[in-house]
Formats: structure tokens, sequence, C-alpha cells
């Protein structure tokens, strides 16, 4: 099961998706709810309604496959560590997965604005942004909202992001941590806390140094510099697993 991330597509991981499927795996990459539609069901859509939806989805694999293994870029990956505290993973590979977006010490934050969501949302709950160059985009592909910022749904995954934060020991699910050093929407710093936090017997982290300097170094599955080094790292995780 491949999650993508918030605000996106399962285009994100259409690159991992195909290179798992040639080599025999099954492979299932849902639309979370509010994505794939328009802004205005996006905005009414919470980090409830997300990480419902997936321990539904995984619970429905299993209906079907002896063993269903997780993967998630960005908050694709935050859902895959709630899920793996819900149930028992057989693995587990975060992309670039936040369990903060910011943080006071040491202060980390790509957005100074975001500690003021919750007070933003009630004054201007949509925000105007601008889109990336298109240089940025054929090196690093995305397909999903753009041009506009839900502050409800960012307040709900802040929300959920500190919730998950505080509860990373439950996580035992063998575990690989895939991270960009100078990635700009989640800091490199959340592997290490990751690394530090969960509980598992098996965890392993990998850093995929970029180096482009026009994009966030946040896309790993899609950029042209790594996408193939974590579909390599993805599959030979799994594959040792089994």
């Amino acid at each position: 099961m491949l999650l993508h991330g918030y605000g996106g597509s399962p285009y994100e991981m259409e690159y991992l998706g195909g290179h798992l499927s040639a080599q025999g795996w099954a492979v299932d990459r849902p639309t979370l709810p509010g994505h794939g539609t328009t802004v205005e069901d996006f905005g009414r859509t919470r980090f409830t309604d997300w990480s419902e939806a997936v321990i539904h989805r995984y619970d429905r694999l299993c209906d079907r496959y002896e063993r269903v293994f997780v993967a998630g870029l960005s908050m694709g990956g935050s859902l895959g560590l709630w899920l793996a505290r819900q149930r028992a993973l057989p693995g587990l590979v975060t992309v670039a997965a936040p369990v903060y977006v910011y943080r006071f010490f040491p202060y980390e934050t790509p957005d100074w604005r975001l500690p003021f969501v919750p007070v933003l949302r009630r004054v201007r709950p949509v925000w105007r942004t601008g889109s990336p160059c298109s240089e940025s985009r054929e090196i690093a592909p995305w397909r999903g909202y753009e041009g506009v910022q839900m502050l409800d749904p960012l307040h709900s995954l802040l929300q959920g992001l500190r919730e998950l934060r505080s509860g990373l020991a439950e996580v035992s699910s063998p575990l690989l941590v895939l991270h960009a050093p100078g990635d700009r929407t989640a800091p490199v710093g959340n592997a290490w806390e990751i690394m530090g936090a969960v509980g598992s017997a098996v965890r392993r982290m990998e850093l995929l140094p970029i180096r482009e300097r026009v994009t966030g170094h946040h896309l790993l599955t899609t950029h042209r510099e790594t996408r193939e080094r974590v579909a390599d790292a993805v599959s030979s995780f799994f594959q040792e697993l089994i």
C-alpha cells in the first residue's frame, strides 16, 4: 500500500508502484479523502478522515493478502506511522515524512506563519499561494492542489502530527526512513526524531542528498535524482522482510 502526501495524489507513488509491480508485488495506491476532487472537498476533510481511511484500507487489503507492506511519501509516511501504532505492519517505509512541520527548540520552520495557523484559520481560512516554476516541476513532477492553502485541513494536520509524535514509541514495525538532508518542507530533523523515538527492533535510515538547488528537495518519489534510489531502497527492504 503506497500512500501519497498532503494535497497530492497517487501520482506521487506512480514510479515506485511501477517498480514494485515489475518485481511481482501487488500494488495499491489509494486516493485519500478530499484528494483528487475539488479544493472545496479537501477543505472539508481532516486528519481523522485520512487516518481512518488508511486503517480501513489496510484492513481490507489484509482480507485479501497474507501480508501488507506500507510505504508513504510526506504525510503518507506520517499516516504509515499512525497505522503502525494501530496494526503490526510487516514492514514500513517513510519517505520525507514529518512528525512535526515546525519546532521551536531548536528552531526549524519552512514558513514563519505555521505557528499562527490556529489563529489565522479563523481570520482567513483560505490563502492564495504561488506555484513552483516550470523547471522545478520538470525536475520533481507533482499533481495535486496548487495555488491555494486551506488552513482548516492544515491545522488538523499539525494537530495529528503532534499526537503522532507523542506516540512514536508505540511503533514496533520494521522501519526504513528515507529523507533528503536539504528538505525544505519536512526538515531532516524529522528523520532523526523518528529513528530515535520508535520502538522498532529493525530500523534503518538512509539520507538521499540532492545536488540541484531549484526544488524543495521533498518529492523524493518523483525527483529525477532520487526516484530510482527510493524505488531500489523500498523494494530491497521489503524483499528482506519476506
